[in-house]
């Protein structure tokens, strides 16, 4: 079984065998690192080592961070060209819900998996903002199922940015949560 330490001044954890003389977090000498040992099973920590949460919420980030940067390319190109970036702003539009929903799922596993519960005041706060995030995300392939990619492209950049804001919001939660587990 690996056997870790513990940065004083700032928590990070790292292998014992691992030859740093000093913190990668904080930079202090590695002298003032302390044994730690995880309370959790090594199943447990295995899958929160994986990190898949925390990649998958990548993605949506990604995709909303995109519509609003194709569709203002296709605003200030010529028209063939144009079209093209709207053609990706509507393609990568049916992507987000996905993504969203990959994130979601993933909350759900890590937070169970974390807590052994989802119905803490950070979980449920998180599964609220991301029900309203998968929401604004199915109005805006609504948009895309029944206007004209022109006539709904500031609503779809709008609706972006507001999801972006969630996303945000969701991060600020989730960062909070990212290294606190229940023991076990």
């Amino acid at each position: 079984m690996k056997e870790y330490l513990k940065c004083k001044a700032c928590g990070y954890i790292i292998n014992k065998d691992d030859p740093t003389d000093i913190c990668p977090a904080c930079g202090i000498q590695r002298k003032v690192f302390e044994d730690y040992k995880y309370k959790l099973s090594p199943r447990r920590k295995l899958f929160i080592d994986l990190d898949i949460h925390a990649i998958l919420v990548h993605f949506p980030k990604t995709i909303a961070v995109l519509i609003p940067f194709f569709g203002i390319l296709s605003l200030i190109t010529d028209a063939s060209i144009g079209i093209k970036f709207l053609f990706t702003v509507e393609s990568i539009t049916y992507l987000l819900p996905l993504a969203v929903l990959g994130a979601i799922l993933s909350g759900l596993f890590d937070g169970k998996i974390r807590f052994k519960k989802l119905n803490t005041p950070a979980l449920k706060k998180k599964i609220i903002l991301g029900s309203i995030l998968y929401a604004v995300t199915a109005i805006m392939i609504y948009i895309v199922c029944t206007m004209d990619i022109r006539d709904g492209l500031f609503p779809l950049m709008g609706l972006s940015i507001i999801s972006l804001v969630i996303q945000a919001v969701l991060a600020r939660t989730g960062i909070r949560l990212m290294f606190a587990w229940l023991p076990g």
